[in-house]
């Protein structure tokens, strides 16, 4: 490739106007500048005004609000020194009022719903009005905080919904013996529609907001309502955190969760009790007069510098074409250079481009191939499983050493085919032709057993090291495209360090919430597998196109570019999503987040033992004669009567025969007309017969967009392959009655 032509120096523009543009912009930046302090002093005057106003307009909900939580701590009061007393039981039931004595003592009372006497043990004694008598988690959290202060103080549980779907929240107080010792509570359940009733009533201005808290600053009500907002905690914003620390009120200007939008906002702690109300206006609303006056101070300073501008500028007019002149040529000439060194760049593109596509279409190839050494193989297992699984079904049960032996022989057969099962699903996984079959798995189990083969992979110059939580959840993947997975980022780590180091592989629990979750990842439980190096490091640039097909900063001839986006897709695929998080001269790390599944690893559904439908006719449909033998010949000894066709057309000419048939059996990859193909026209004319599809491999293109389930893969067991039979055969029988 040819270097690029050198660039020429650039011409010297003259700069004969300069003074006068320098003297036009000193005057625009003065003028600017005084319009500027001018209106920002007069900000911080409005937003002092907004401040002021919002602190006694706060001073004033606080003290209604207070007053409302003080008549219903009188009364939890007077209600806890009622039950003080011996703590022997009989005198305890003399102590507890009548249900009538308390809906008699809140009656007229709106902010509260209900009165709740709770023992120590968490049963209610007593409570008004209807609704559950067990205590609900947030009141049994509430006992416990009590017992634990073992003091006088009035306490408040987080908010939680009742069962006719309102929001309450408990307020209550500790009760004791005359020994001082904890023996229950008394809780108030208020009810939060009076506060946001009293909130309504105030006639806030569209923009404004009130919200009822816990002095730990979670969030009891709000208004308007706000969704998603009750029982969150504010407590780590600046304004809540010193203002319950060291005071008493504050107002500030700051971004209030959940919206992150700017507004004035005024806290003011409730005396003697142990809530908080925020009071927050919208700073935006606030400023709106602000921003029209300074629009019209900018307009006035931008004629007064304009006109002086222009004046100066006009006497520069000549020498402004000028320069404008030389300007364009010296344009031009960049221009020309720009348009060199992008054709470069685009030649230099080019060839990378078609050694990318080379190996693209290597890989292809690879695809290719082993997916129809994939299908033949599992072809030839299938009749060795199959006449495997025969052989033992028939062996007689002698007891002579013989007979022993060759069960043995027979069962380590058995294992070698299933071995070799085994890796055609790995061949199909690394040509990406293998749809995934997720499974509840143990992430920890599955890459422990991975270790001598990364070990092996990797070198012995790289120490591999591992951290795996002891109470993983469960997870949805599957396990052999997650082993890839895990492969394929320990390789890339490998690359990174060429001259040895440590490989870190850990797994934990991960909880996304709501507030926390992006279209790439909603909320919900997943657990993470990372991948650790101490490499080089991507830059932020390369770490941004990591997973971008085809995208390696490798040499063509070492890589494809697609390990990456393979390691994307099957997080993707799988429900979950993949970050890279790196930083140059210190390392990858890689993290690859999964579903958790709902059931423990190696749960099944149980299979019924002894369904088989003795006499059912099925019509067995293969390509291959020795698949096609061994399938019948293990369903006939299972008790069904076979019919065979050696392909579609045949299978199709019994049908319009009118042969009878409870199920069809076939075979997914066949020439001229494969399975799918076959079970559409079925379908057309028979369309209450089950079908069940077998396959060793099936082509994604052909069958792309149709319906293959249920779908038994070859070579299977003969428990695996009656199993879904029966299945077939009894929903065909509950749509039949």
């Amino acid at each position: 490739m040819q270097p690029a032509p050198p660039t020429a120096a650039p011409q010297r523009i003259p700069r004969v106007s300069l003074s006068l543009r320098v003297a036009a912009l000193l005057i625009l930046v003065a003028i600017f500048a005084v319009i500027t302090q001018q209106q920002l002093g007069q900000r911080e005057r409005v937003l002092d005004d907004a401040r002021g106003e919002l602190s006694r307009f706060g001073l004033m909900v606080a003290e209604q609000t207070g007053r409302s939580i003080e008549t219903a701590d009188v009364i939890l009061r007077e209600i806890a020194e009622q039950q003080r007393g011996p703590p022997d039981s009989a005198s305890a039931q003399t102590r507890v009022p009548p249900v009538e004595r308390l809906e008699r003592r809140i009656e007229g009372l709106r902010q509260i719903s209900r009165i709740k006497i709770v023992d120590a043990e968490g049963h209610i004694t007593a409570a008004t009005g209807p609704g559950p008598r067990v205590l609900s988690p947030e009141g049994v959290e509430l006992l416990r905080r009590l017992r634990i202060e073992h003091g006088p103080a009035l306490m408040a549980s987080t908010p939680f919904r009742m069962d006719n779907g309102e929001w309450t929240v408990l307020l209550a107080r500790p009760v004791f013996d005359t020994q001082e010792r904890f023996t229950g509570m008394v809780a108030a359940a208020l009810d939060m529609r009076y506060f946001e009733d009293f909130y309504r009533s105030l006639e806030l201005g569209q923009d404004a907001a009130i919200m009822l808290h816990r002095r730990d600053g979670v969030v009891l009500a709000a208004f308007p309502p706000r969704a998603g907002v009750l029982g969150t905690s504010f407590a780590d914003l600046p304004l809540f955190r010193d203002v319950l620390s060291q005071g008493n009120a504050g107002t500030v200007v700051m971004d209030l969760p959940p919206e992150n939008t700017s507004r004035v906002v005024a806290v003011r702690v409730l005396r003697n009790s142990p809530f908080s109300v925020s009071l927050s206006l919208d700073a935006n609303g606030a400023l709106t007069e602000w921003r029209r006056q300074t629009g019209s101070a900018l307009v006035t300073g931008l004629v007064i510098a304009g006109t002086i501008g222009v004046l100066l500028l006009l006497i520069a007019g000549e020498s402004r074409r000028v320069e404008r002149l030389l300007r364009e040529n010296t344009a031009a000439r960049a221009v020309a250079e720009a348009a060199t060194i992008r054709i470069t760049e685009q030649m230099e593109e080019r060839e990378r481009t078609e050694a990318v596509l080379r190996q693209a279409q290597r890989l292809e190839a690879v695809g290719q191939l082993t997916g129809g050494v994939a299908h033949d193989f599992n072809n030839l297992l299938t009749v060795l499983l199959g006449n495997i699984e025969l052989m033992q079904a028939t062996l007689p049960e002698t007891g002579k050493p013989a007979e022993a032996m060759t069960r043995a022989r027979l069962e380590r057969m058995r294992l070698a085919a299933e071995r070799g099962a085994t890796l055609t699903d790995q061949l199909l996984a690394f040509a990406r032709r293998q749809p995934l079959m997720p499974r509840a798995a143990d992430l920890n189990a599955v890459t422990t057993g991975m270790l001598d083969l990364l070990r092996s992979a990797i070198g012995s110059n790289i120490e591999v090291q591992t951290a795996f939580d002891p109470g993983l959840w469960p997870v949805l993947v599957d396990t052999t495209q997650i082993e890839l997975v895990i492969l394929n980022l320990a390789l890339n780590a490998r690359d990174a360090m060429p001259g040895g180091g440590k490989l870190a592989l850990v797994t934990a629990n991960v909880a996304i919430r709501p507030h926390e979750a992006t279209p790439d990842l909603p909320a919900g439980d997943y657990v993470a597998v990372r991948v650790r190096d101490g490499g080089q490091g991507m830059s932020a640039e390369v770490a941004a196109r990591a997973f971008e097909p085809f995208f390696t900063t490798k040499d063509p001839s070492l890589g494809s570019g697609l390990g990456l986006s393979q390691v994307y897709g099957v997080a993707r695929q799988s429900g979950g999503n993949a970050v890279i998080e790196s930083t140059r001269g210190e390392g990858t790390t890689v993290s690859v987040l999964l579903p958790r599944a709902s059931s423990e690893p190696g749960a099944q559904v149980p299979r019924e033992v002894g369904t088989i439908t003795a006499g059912a006719r099925i019509l067995l449909v293969d390509d291959d004669d020795a698949v096609r033998t061994t399938t019948a010949l293990i369903l006939e000894a299972a008790g069904y009567i076979i019919a065979q066709a050696d392909g579609a057309p045949a299978a199709l000419a019994l049908l319009a025969d009118g042969a009878t048939f409870d199920l069809l059996l076939t075979d997914v990859a066949m020439p001229v007309t494969n399975g799918a193909e076959l079970a559409d026209q079925v379908r057309a004319l028979r369309p209450g017969l089950p079908i069940v599809f077998i396959s060793g491999y099936a082509d994604p293109n052909a069958i792309a967009g149709r319906d293959v389930k249920p779908l038994v893969r070859k070579p299977f067991r003969v428990l695996d392959l009656t199993a879904e039979i029966e299945a077939g055969l009894r929903a065909s029988s509950r749509l039949g009655a």
